[in-house]
């Protein structure tokens, strides 16, 4: 059997260490949408607080060992039931869909309901919550058994404004289950149903290097990886993400620039797979032949993908990240996201 991610009781949890005084409105995406309040992620109470989120499949089949059995799917719109529940002070989770390790557009809850690739639920402590994701696989071919991967993001609502909040502290917290699903028939794909991506790029390059001592030094290093060697390479993942050059941790001013470079690689252990997406206000962003590039680490190498993005194709902010997902037979693999970095321009307000 495929080695498997263990998890207590076959369910994700994670735990956030969670801080807020004072309130801030932050808008939501859609125009029409009322407002949501919420915590500032920054400042702390006089006691503290936590925050828990554990979310995984609902009623699957099991096997006489109790492992969750990979989804059978027969054909048109696919749907499975997941449950959240959360604990603490957190106000809302979104959820990513990753199959073969590629962003999956999805519905909840009907068959009527739009397409997107994030959705976002509220919260409440102690809530626990069922839910159904319906999707038209974008992949798969009859005999197939591909990586259904579900990512959960904390408070992707939250957004900084630069003028209360400049980075998203505890908040965008990714947390992922990974399942699998057989395809009893061939997929019949259509790209027309689907949301439209991000289209904010004008050159992208993915290249395999060589790592070097100077990357093990100044890009691993300075990320916090300062005990990585040649020799001990293999026994993880690592990634570093670049904006023009620099490590950043909270957010990248635009005003004055025509393009941002960012720059992402990925390396560590040797034979898996991995499928990298970016991501703009949780939409992927497209690359010329799709919304991931496939990737598969060698022992000594790094890979890494260099794009350009033309500015004048963001809006006033935006909540960037790159997310590398597992692929192919890697089932024991985790999924590999950056921080979300804030990318602004200056009004005169």
């Amino acid at each position: 059997m495929k080695k498997r991610i263990k998890l207590l009781s076959l369910t994700c949890a994670l735990l956030i260490s969670m801080a807020g005084c004072g309130n801030y409105v932050i808008e939501d995406d859609n125009s029409n949408a009322q407002s949501v309040s919420m915590e500032n992620p920054f400042e702390e109470k006089e006691e503290g607080s936590l925050a828990t989120l554990r979310h995984g499949e609902s009623n699957p089949n099991r096997d006489e060992n109790q492992n969750v059995l990979p989804y059978e799917y027969n054909g048109g719109e696919f749907s499975f039931e997941y449950y959240f529940l959360t604990e603490g002070n957190l106000d809302n989770v979104g959820f990513l869909l990753f199959l073969d390790g590629e962003p999956q557009a999805y519905k909840v809850n009907s068959t009527d309901a739009e397409y997107e690739y994030c959705h976002y639920f509220e919260t409440e402590d102690g809530k626990e919550e069922t839910i159904k994701f319906l999707f038209t696989p974008h992949t798969g071919n009859k005999g197939d058994t591909l990586n259904l991967t579900i990512v959960s993001i904390t408070n992707p609502k939250f957004q900084p404004d630069m003028k209360e909040t400049s980075s998203y502290g505890w908040y965008h917290k990714h947390l992922e289950r990974m399942l699998e699903l057989h395809f009893n028939e061939d997929t019949i794909s259509d790209d027309s149903i689907y949301p439209a991506v991000e289209t904010i790029f004008s050159k992208v390059s993915v290249e395999e290097e060589k790592v070097t001592s100077d990357y093990l030094e100044s890009e691993l290093g300075k990320d916090g990886c300062g005990n990585v060697s040649m020799e001990n390479l293999d026994d993880a993942i690592y990634s570093t993400l670049l904006y023009d050059g620099e490590l950043v941790y909270d957010n990248v001013n635009i005003t004055d620039k025509d393009t941002l470079t960012v720059r992402y690689s990925l390396c560590g252990m040797a034979g898996v797979d991995y499928k990298i997406s970016f991501f703009l206000n949780h939409k992927p962003v497209a690359f010329e032949d799709g919304m991931s590039y496939d990737v598969t680490l060698h022992k000594g190498n790094v890979w890494v993908v260099e794009a350009t993005i033309d500015t004048s194709r963001l809006g006033e902010l935006n909540t960037f990240y790159v997310v590398a997902v597992a692929a192919g037979d890697n089932y024991d693999i985790g999924v590999n996201k950056r921080e979300s970095i804030l990318i602004y321009k200056e009004t005169n307000e």
